[in-house]
C-alpha cells in the first residue's frame, strides 16, 4: 500500500487535544493498514520519530436523514506516540497566519500614524481659520457704527 494513501486525515475532538499534552496524534487510517504501515508513513510524511502505535476499529453506526435510515461508515483510528521533543503540526497554515498577522499589524500602525498626521493637519486648518473668523469679526464690530434709535416719547398729554 502506498503510504500517502495509509493516512486519510487528523482526528480533531476535545480528547485527542488532551493527547496531545503528552504527544499522542490520532489519525483516521486505511482500514486494512498495519501498524508497521502507520508508522512508516507518520514517520515519512511528518519527519518524526514514533515511539508506539495503537490502533482501533470503530465500527458502523447506524443514521438517520430525515425517513431515510442507512449507517455511518467503519474505520480505523491510530494513536500514535511519538518520541520526546517530536511534534506535528496539524494546521500548517498557522505559521503563515502568524507571518501575515505580523504584516497586518505593522500596515495598521502605519495607517494610524497616517491618519493621526492627517487629522493633525486638518485640526490646525480648522484652528487657523477660526483664528482668521474671530480677527475679520473683531475688524467688523470695530467698522460698525451703533445704530441711531429714535426716542419716542409715550403718554405725552395734550
Amino acid at each position: 500500500m502506498e503510504l500517502t494513501r495509509v493516512i486519510q486525515a487528523p482526528i480533531i475532538t476535545e480528547k485527542t487535544d488532551r493527547l496531545l499534552l503528552d504527544r499522542k496524534y490520532t489519525f483516521k487510517v486505511d482500514y486494512f493498514a498495519n501498524k508497521h504501515q502507520i508508522k512508516q508513513a507518520v514517520e515519512t510524511i511528518f519527519k518524526v520519530e514514533v515511539v508506539d502505535v495503537n490502533t482501533i476499529k470503530v465500527g458502523k453506526k447506524p443514521k438517520k436523514l430525515g425517513r431515510f435510515a442507512g449507517f455511518k461508515s467503519r474505520y480505523k483510528k491510530a494513536i500514535v506516540t511519538l518520541a520526546a521533543g517530536q511534534s506535528i503540526n496539524y494546521y500548517p497554515e498557522d505559521e503563515s497566519d502568524l507571518k501575515s498577522k505580523a504584516q497586518f499589524s505593522e500596515e495598521k500602525a502605519r495607517a494610524k500614524e497616517t491618519q493621526s498626521k492627517k487629522s493633525k493637519e486638518v485640526s490646525d486648518r480648522v484652528a487657523q481659520k477660526l483664528a482668521n473668523k474671530k480677527q475679520t469679526a473683531t475688524k467688523t464690530n470695530e467698522n460698525k457704527k451703533a445704530p441711531q434709535t429714535t426716542h419716542r416719547k409715550v403718554g405725552s398729554g395734550s
